[in-house]
């Protein structure tokens, strides 16, 4: 287990929180590609912190990088520096330019390991007859066991209940009326 920290970063906890958020529990390579096309500022904050706490990882526990997952990832609110705007009538108008540590911890992952070690998924054409009788070539992999009667079926099933719910909230609409009257 591996952590880095930045402190006193000028950003208020709520804009650096929604990043982080979005990659906590991921694994370090797709959490620095979602850091990577985020549009917002804090993302470079976040990612920054990231990465080191990736090197911290390499450097420090000899962890291999691409086995490495986000165990903790939190933002805690730091000091606030209190600014004051002049306003009509000899007012002041208070501005809180808020601070926050952002800590990121990550850690090895069992599953991880076997992946990075192997190579990428290979893609494979191959011929097959689907139960709804036409050949076409896959480039992916998938269950071929499925039936579209059943999906048909249930799909059939869903409408029949919809269109009681709609006669139900009618006939409900209808007294309620009747009641207003």
């Amino acid at each position: 287990m591996s952590k880095a920290i930045a402190k006193n970063v000028r950003m208020s906890p709520r804009k650096l929180r929604r990043v982080v958020n979005e990659i906590r529990g991921k694994d370090t390579n797709t959490a620095q590609t979602i850091l990577k096309f985020m549009p917002y500022a804090a993302a470079r904050v976040v990612e920054k912190v990231l990465k080191s706490a990736v090197s911290n990882a390499k450097q420090n526990d000899k962890l291999n990088p691409d086995e490495l997952r986000i165990t903790k990832a939190f933002v805690d609110q730091s000091s606030t520096l209190r600014r004051w705007r002049p306003m009509s009538r000899g007012r002041g108008f208070p501005i809180l330019k808020r601070t926050s540590h952002v800590t990121l911890e990550v850690d090895f992952d069992e599953k991880l390991a076997g992946v990075a070690r192997t190579s990428p998924v290979k893609e494979t054409k191959h011929k097959h007859d689907h139960k709804h009788g036409h050949d076409h070539d896959h480039e992916h992999e998938h269950d071929h066991d499925h039936d579209h009667e059943t999906h048909k079926s249930e799909k059939k099933e869903k409408k029949q209940v919809k269109g009681k719910v709609k006669e139900i909230k009618k006939k409900n609409k209808k007294e309620s009326k009747e009641k207003e009257e």
